[in-house]
């Protein structure tokens, strides 16, 4: 992308209709969030129909790739707040000083990662990981573990693509790539009768297909956002510290996250291995909703930041409040649908080469009646988390998000478990008070937050008429 296209999009982030702005920037991620929500349901449907016992395998090693992955997502999503208040403040030299650096500790990141590999059965025995889960769980992991490296580099460039705007090409980008990946997973399954160990390799192989596509796009000289190679071997000291500074509340916001989810499934696995999946599906069809919101908080992030960067702090405000809005309406809609066909889409969840496991499918929809409901908390709360995030306020999403999992998710599991003897019901109640109880606090941190971003610009325009009285006096 030219320099001149992306100074353009930073006037129109700054100056132009904010709900707009918003579904203009939004609405290709949110169609995006919406295919990965449709894949991960098809990946899972893929796992299931492999065996119970291997869709459980699946969701419990996905969410430790999510912990590990929370770490690079992190440090990106949080580094990149920095990286947009240079951009909106029209600054391109720190722009581009700061994203090099943001590149040097990625490859440091994934180098780390790759070393752990050949570690995977020890560090799954020292998490206390079932030992159904270990046998074949070691080989898929180790495959996710190169993934995830290899995918850092995906990362940076989807919120390089959102900070200028350019979302159309995150969609169309991820959507072919997905549709690779399920044509693989789905050729290694039905055709080649494989296991979940195929569903990983597929993921490696479109990854690393995506990140040659990512590096063609980094590399444009004409851009603002792009590496330099000089700058990442030997960039200016003190910028990976302020990286590190902002961004380390994010990853470890992140990977608690994702440890509380994988705390969640030994407690589930209490009522036998076949409960992990039955969660781990009714989160995925929740996922769908959850997602498709979730494109357009996402973009309303880097707006945030780069209004805020630029001293816009009433429009700052506003992008929170479009984003509400928007946010609610897009998960309204989305949960709709799915209510539409959720009996025929468990039941394909529940039916493996064997036929269907009737008792797994009443599982799922035991679990997905409360889950559901949580998905309009997470609409909320995803508007205020993102608000914060662009701020930069990331110890207070790092707050937030302790509670949600350590106050109000495991606790509370733990406590229904005694009065509820249904595993299912208790896990669906559990998503349902943690999501939507999160969304109060959040809301109302945001709101004292806003009140005095508005009063701060009211202070601004009343120095700046004081100056002008003083002017003409003179």
């Amino acid at each position: 992308m030219k320099k001149a296209d992306e100074r353009g999009f930073r006037e129109y982030s700054l100056s132009g209709n904010q709900y707009r702005l918003l579904i203009q920037v939004g609405t290709p991620l949110a169609i995006f969030a919406l295919f990965n929500g449709l894949f991960t349901v098809f990946d899972t449907i893929m796992a299931s129909h492999i065996g119970t016992l291997d869709v459980s395998t699946v969701s419990y090693m996905s969410q430790l790739r999510m912990i590990l992955n929370a770490l690079g997502s992190g440090l990106i999503t949080g580094s990149m707040i920095l990286v947009n208040r240079a951009y909106g403040a029209g600054d391109e030299e720190r722009t581009g000083i700061l994203l090099n650096a943001l590149v040097r500790l990625i490859m440091m990141l994934s180098i780390i990662f790759i070393l752990m590999i050949p570690f995977v059965p020890m560090l799954l025995s020292l998490i206390g990981t079932p030992e159904e889960f270990i046998e074949e769980g070691t080989p898929y992991f180790r495959i996710l573990l190169l993934a995830t490296a290899i995918n850092f580099i995906n990362l940076l460039y989807i919120n390089i693509e959102k900070a200028r705007g350019n979302t159309k090409i995150i969609m169309l980008a991820n959507i072919t790539t997905m549709v690779i990946k399920l044509g693989l997973s789905a050729l290694f399954i039905y055709v080649l009768e494989k296991g979940i160990v195929h569903i990983a390799l597929a993921t490696l192989i479109t990854y690393f297909l995506f990140a040659l596509y990512s590096l063609s796009r980094l590399f444009d000289k004409e851009s603002i956002f792009r590496i330099r190679p000089a700058l990442v071997l030997h960039g200016q000291k003190g910028y990976e510290g302020r990286l590190l500074g902002i961004s380390y509340p994010v990853a470890i916001e992140d990977s608690a996250f994702s440890l509380g989810k994988t705390v969640v499934n030994s407690l589930a696995a209490a009522y036998g291995a076949t409960m992990i999946g039955a969660l781990g599906i009714s989160n995925s069809m929740c996922g769908i909703a959850a997602g498709f919101e979730n494109g357009f908080s996402d973009a309303s992030s880097a707006i945030v930041s780069q209004n805020y960067g630029a001293g816009r702090y009433g429009r700052t405000v506003g992008t929170y409040k479009a984003n509400l809005v928007v946010s609610f309406l897009a998960c309204l809609a989305a949960m709709l649908v799915i209510y539409a066909v959720d009996d025929p889409l468990i039941r394909v969840f529940a039916t493996s080469r064997t036929g269907l496991d009737a008792s797994f499918m009443d599982m799922i929809k035991r679990v997905f009646i409360y889950d559901s409901l949580s998905s309009f908390g997470i609409a909320i709360n995803g508007a205020g988390m993102d608000f914060l995030l662009g701020l930069g306020r990331t110890r207070i999403t790092l707050a937030l998000n302790f509670t949600k999992i350590f106050i109000l998710r495991i606790p509370v599991l733990l406590l229904l478990q005694r009065f509820i003897s249904d595993g299912a019901t208790a896990l669906g109640i559990m998503m349902m008070i943690s999501n939507c109880g999160i969304a109060i606090p959040t809301t109302i941190i945001c709101i004292i937050i806003a009140r005095g971003l508005l009063l701060k610009e009211k202070e601004g325009a009343a120095a700046d008429d004081d100056g002008e009285d003083g002017a003409h006096h003179l």
